[in-house]
C-alpha cells in the first residue's frame, strides 16, 4: 500500500512538471510570435517630388510691328530705350521715322514643382518660307542678331550676340519651388552699310525652350 502511494506521488510530480513545461513552451511561443510581427508604419514616409515648368513669351515692343530694317549695333541701346527725337514719347524699337528696327520680348519661366529646379533655356531662330508669296517665298537672314538684355530697356555690354540657329538664353539657372525668373531679349538685323537685299529677306520664326535637369520642359514659338 505504501509502495503504491509512492508510485502515485511520483506520477503526480511528473504530471506537474509536464504541465509546467507545456505552459513555458506556450508562453515562449507566444512571446516569439509577437516579437516577430512588431512593426513601425509611421516613421519612414515620403513622396516623389513634383516637377514642371511653364513658359510665357511676351512681345514688349508693341509699336514695332512692321518688317525689320537694318540697325547699327552701336545704336542698339537707343533702339531698346526708345527714340524720343520725333515725339518726345518713348518708342521702343522705332526710329524717328517710325521704322521698325528691332523686337524686344520678355520670357518668363516658372517652376511649378515642389522642389528646386536647375533650368537651361535656348532660343532657336530659323528663316521660314512664306506660303503666301510666289515661288515658295524663300527667306534668308545672314545678319539677323539677338542677345539677352539686362532688363526690358537696358543692353548688357558684355552679352554675346547670336545669329540664326539654336543658342543659349540661360544655363543652369536655379528656380525655387513655385519660383520664376524673367529674361529679356532683343532681335535686330545688323546694318552692313551696304545693300542687304540679297542677304536678309523673308520671314523668321523663333522657338524658346526651357528644360530642367529632371527632364521636364516647355517651349513657345513666335514669328516675324
Amino acid at each position: 500500500m505504501e509502495e503504491k502511494e509512492k508510485k502515485n506521488g511520483t506520477g503526480f510530480f511528473y504530471g506537474v512538471i509536464g504541465v509546467a513545461t507545456l505552459v513555458v513552451a506556450i508562453i515562449g511561443a507566444t512571446f516569439a510570435y509577437f516579437t516577430a510581427t512588431a512593426e513601425d508604419t509611421n516613421t519612414i514616409q515620403g513622396e516623389a517630388a513634383n516637377t514642371g515648368l511653364s513658359l510665357e513669351v511676351t512681345h514688349l515692343s508693341t509699336g514695332a510691328v512692321s518688317g525689320l530694317i537694318p540697325l547699327n549695333s552701336t545704336d542698339l541701346q537707343k533702339a531698346v530705350t526708345g527714340d524720343t527725337a520725333a515725339t518726345g514719347d518713348p518708342k521702343t524699337c522705332l526710329d524717328k521715322n517710325n521704322n521698325t528696327i528691332c523686337q524686344v520680348y520678355s520670357i518668363k519661366v516658372t517652376n511649378e514643382g515642389n522642389s528646386i529646379a536647375a533650368v537651361t533655356g535656348t532660343l532657336d531662330l530659323q528663316p521660314v518660307s512664306n506660303p503666301e508669296a510666289e515661288e515658295g517665298g524663300e527667306s534668308a537672314f545672314a545678319n539677323l542678331k539677338w542677345q539677352v538684355l539686362t532688363d526690358a530697356s537696358t543692353v548688357n555690354p558684355d552679352a554675346t550676340s547670336y545669329g540664326i540657329g539654336e543658342n543659349p538664353i540661360a544655363s543652369n539657372i536655379t528656380l525655387n519651388a513655385e519660383g520664376n525668373q524673367t529674361f529679356y531679349i532683343v532681335i535686330w538685323i545688323d546694318n552692313l552699310e551696304e545693300s542687304q537685299n540679297a542677304a536678309d529677306y523673308g520671314h523668321f520664326n523663333g522657338s524658346v525652350a526651357f528644360n530642367s535637369a529632371e527632364g521636364s520642359g516647355i517651349s513657345a514659338t513666335f514669328s516675324a
